[in-house]
């Protein structure tokens, strides 16, 4: 009696028990069974039939109307351009693609754009998806139902439909197979043609909110982290499953993984595309090229498996609105129609064109698994992208251009320290880059780099000439930061003189007197102590310096710790005088341990 009134219940649920809180989950034995029906190519490979390339580019339009324009990536060429009411993004099929209308959800021929069919969506539109031979549709009916339906790709007929009696997101599809994720708890995987359920994953320690595929995988998750589906998966934990988390740097916040596939606004192509983490996998989420990228508006970045930005790549003036890894390339659309392809490897540009759109782009769907133009001596151009991050002026981006200085300073090399110094010569750069800037200078201690630092103190303060120096302070103290490394001593002898120039001159700040003076004997290797005492009593007395303790700490340790017996002779003589300044007396005293 207990049982049938189990089963009693489960039947009171509705529907086909397709989706239902009451069915198996997490069964090995009913997975792996699932994975082997699905009729996967033996290489990555397009969906569409003739298993060609393309993109399918929305293009903005007038009122309601937008253009469909289908493009071939193989020949660079358009295939079709469609005016039509879009109201969602598109999913390809076999021979057609799909996509919301008004309350249809409607089905294109992928060779001409011409209207296969069309059918009304019942109630509220959910999402959409398709494979080689059918489309998938999902609506909600009333407060309490939802459905989902497959649609024959070539008639429009339908050939079944599921109720499920608990929220359903948007579903993806490949291979015959559907994933329909259920509740944000579960992954429901059903046969294509029948209807059928297969197998269901239930998420133990991770919500289900983002699912993808590809030609040859599906992947699984949240904003978390990332599950690819395998036998695996039974666990329903990470720790037992093919899962990783990718580290992403908190100036790139926002990035995801994937589509929220119970978010209605993604329905439609949004800025939501234009922070997407971007990988491919060879099997067991191991990352191929033990790397990944992420796609932030305008810019592509590269990291390693331990985080460390590797390559980055920099789009021209307008943002990147849709990407995708396609196992050989990364692939970007901009709002202007151009298309990107990116080494994954090393950022290097293979390819970089307009399609030849009219109009602002709004999105785009890539069916382009496993392609790459192929590789033609591609652009490097990871200095050049940082630096044109750094220098960008759109104030919503100041914190990427932190993370832009922050990898470049990783980068020896003296040209790398001019354009750090470049960043603080910009009036337009926010003051907080441009503190990161210099606590980077210091930090970098990059001996190539002495002779552009020696450089930068050629600037002086010149009434006439209308001239100020550049970041003394900040030059000094990267300077200071390079002693105990192996120098060139011409370039130290030609570094100390133009110290030495901003230590004589009376315009020079006493903030930045203490850097210089600290610069000096960094690198002075007792050369500098000539100067260096000649200033101590020139200004032993000053009214301004010699009440300074800072300046009386920085002249006095200079000469005690990196000076000889002359030097030492000198600061008791100074102290002894009586017109020194009684702050200065009690450094020297303190420096000498006088009584």
């Amino acid at each position: 009696m207990r049982r049938v009134a189990l089963l009693v219940l489960i039947a009171a649920c509705g529907g086909n028990a397709v989706f239902h809180l009451t069915a198996p989950d997490n069964d090995r034995d009913a997975l792996s069974a699932a994975l082997a029906q699905r009729q996967l190519p033996a290489q990555a490979s397009p969906l569409n039939t003739a298993h060609v390339p393309r993109v399918f580019v929305l293009e903005a339009g007038a009122g309601a109307k937008k253009t469909i324009v289908a493009y071939d990536l193989a020949a660079s060429s358009i295939l079709w351009k469609q005016d039509a009411e879009v109201q969602s993004r598109i999913w390809v099929g076999g021979n057609f693609v799909v996509e919301l209308e008004a309350k249809q959800l409607v089905a294109r021929d992928q060779q001409t754009g011409a209207v296969k069919w069309t059918t009304s969506v019942p109630g509220e539109f959910v999402g959409a998806s398709a494979d080689g031979d059918r489309a998938y549709l999902v609506w909600k009916e009333d407060a309490h139902t939802w459905w989902l339906a497959a649609y024959d790709g070539s008639s429009g007929k339908q050939l079944w439909k599921a109720d499920a009696d608990g929220v359903l997101g948007t579903p993806a599809a490949h291979g015959g197979v559907v994933y329909a994720p259920y509740n944000a708890q579960w992954l429901s995987i059903i046969d294509g043609k029948t209807g059928k359920p297969l197998a269901r994953i239930r998420g133990i320690d991770e919500q289900i909110s983002v699912v993808r595929t590809t030609s040859r995988a599906a992947y699984y998750g949240s904003k978390q982290g990332l599950f690819e589906l395998d036998a695996k998966s039974s666990s329903g934990t990470r720790a037992n499953s093919s899962y990783a988390q990718v580290l992403v740097p908190p100036q790139l916040d926002h990035t995801t993984y994937g589509r929220d596939a119970y978010d209605p606004v993604q329905l439609a192509y949004t800025a939501a595309d234009r922070s997407r983490i971007l990988y491919s996998t060879t099997g067991g989420m191991k990352l191929a090229d033990d790397g990944y990228a992420v796609h932030y508006f305008r810019y592509v970045f590269g990291f390693d498996l331990k985080g460390t930005l590797t390559w980055a790549y920099s789009h021209p003036r307008v943002e990147l609105v849709a990407s995708e890894h396609s196992g050989a390339a990364i692939l970007a659309m901009s709002s202007t129609g151009e298309l990107v392809a990116l080494d994954p490897k090393n950022g290097g540009v293979r390819l970089q064109k307009n399609i030849g759109t009219t109009a602002p782009v709004l999105g785009a769907t890539f069916d382009a698994d496993g392609w790459s133009p192929p590789a033609q001596g591609e652009r490097v151009e990871t200095v050049a992208a940082l630096v044109s991050i750094a220098r960008d002026h759109d104030a919503r981006f100041d914190r990427v251009k932190e993370l832009a200085v922050q990898a470049l300073a990783q980068r020896p090399g003296g040209e790398v320290t001019k354009e750090l110094l470049g960043v603080l010569a910009d009036a337009r750069a926010p003051q907080k880059l441009k503190d990161v800037v210099v606590d980077l200078l210091v930090a970098r201690k990059d001996p190539a780099s002495l002779s552009v630092l020696a450089e930068q103190l050629a600037t002086h303060d010149d009434f006439l000439l209308q001239t100020t120096p550049l970041a003394l302070g900040p030059v000094a103290r990267a300077i200071a930061g390079l002693g105990g490394a192996k120098l060139d001593p011409a370039a130290v002898a030609t570094t100390l003189a133009a110290l030495q120039s901003h230590l004589d001159a009376p315009t020079t700040q006493v903030a930045d007197l203490v850097f210089v003076i600290d610069a000096m004997a960094a690198i002075g290797g007792g050369k500098e102590r000539p100067a260096l005492g000649s200033h101590l009593l020139l200004y032993h007395a000053d009214d301004d310096l010699g009440t300074d303790v800072a300046w009386g700490r920085a002249i006095v340790v200079a000469l005690e710790t990196h000076g000889g017996p002359g030097e030492r002779e000198l600061l008791r003589q100074v102290a002894a005088d009586p017109r020194t300044k009684p702050d200065l007396v009690a450094v020297i005293r303190d420096a000498l341990a006088l009584d």
